[in-house]
C-alpha cells in the first residue's frame, strides 16, 4: 500500500503464493525456472533464525511489542497470517505441527488452513462451494490425507482441490497469506488475534 506521493492510500492486489521446500514445488511445476539458485550458497540468515533478536536492525523486543505488549507467543514464531473481512488473525507454527486441519473463521470467511510439518509448507482456503454450502476438513492417518466430512473426498492440501470423491476436480479459493515470525507480523497488525492464544 502506498503511504505518500500521488498515489497515497493505493492498495495493490494481494495475490495468494505457496510457500513450501523446492523438491515439493519442482514437483507440482517441473517448468519452473529458477532465479540464481548459488546467489548465496547458503542460507544468509541462519544465525538470525536461532538468536533471540528481533527486527532487521537485530534489536530486541520492540517498543510496545513483545512481552511489554503482554503476549503470550514468542516474538519469532513463526506464524501464517490471514487478512480477510476487516479481521487479522496469526496461526504459529507450534500449533500447526500438531493440527495438520484447522476449520475456523476470519471476519465472515470459513477458512481451512493446512499445513505439512515435513516441508514446513501452510495454505489456507475458503470453505465455501459455489452453491454456498461450507465444507469442514479433517486429517486422517499417516502420511495425512484430508477429507470434507460432508462427502468424503478427498483433497490435495496444498492444491485445495479435489483429488478423488464426490466433490472431484472441485477447486476452492485460495486465500492469500503472509509467512512471518510473529513479530513482524503483528507490527502491521496490531490488533491481530492468535489462534490457540487468548489475544
Amino acid at each position: 500500500q502506498s503511504i505518500g506521493g500521488e498515489f497515497a492510500g493505493t492498495q495493490l492486489e494481494f495475490i495468494p503464493a505457496l510457500h513450501t521446500d523446492w523438491k515439493t514445488w519442482q514437483e507440482r511445476h517441473p517448468e519452473t525456472l529458477v532465479v540464481s539458485p548459488a546467489l548465496f550458497g547458503r542460507d544468509p540468515y541462519e544465525s538470525y533464525y536461532a538468536s533471540a533478536r528481533e527486527g532487521v536492525i537485530g534489536r530486541g523486543p520492540i517498543s510496545g511489542g513483545g512481552s511489554e505488549r503482554g503476549d503470550d507467543i514468542h516474538p519469532k514464531e513463526y506464524v501464517i497470517g490471514v487478512r480477510l473481512g476487516g479481521a487479522a488473525k496469526a496461526y504459529p507454527f507450534s500449533i500447526l505441527g500438531s493440527e495438520p486441519v484447522i476449520n475456523d473463521q476470519v471476519g465472515n470467511v470459513p477458512v481451512a488452513v493446512f499445513y505439512d510439518k515435513t516441508t514446513l509448507s501452510g495454505s489456507v482456503f475458503d470453505r465455501r462451494l459455489p452453491n454456498g454450502s461450507v465444507l469442514t476438513f479433517e486429517a486422517t492417518g499417516q502420511p495425512v490425507v484430508i477429507h470434507d466430512l460432508e462427502t468424503q473426498s478427498e483433497w490435495d492440501p496444498l492444491a485445495g482441490k479435489a483429488v478423488s470423491g464426490k466433490l472431484a476436480g472441485t477447486q476452492l479459493n485460495a486465500v492469500p497469506i503472509t509467512y512471518a515470525f510473529f513479530f513482524g507480523w503483528i507490527d502491521y497488525h496490531t490488533e491481530s488475534s492468535v489462534y490457540g492464544y487468548n489475544r
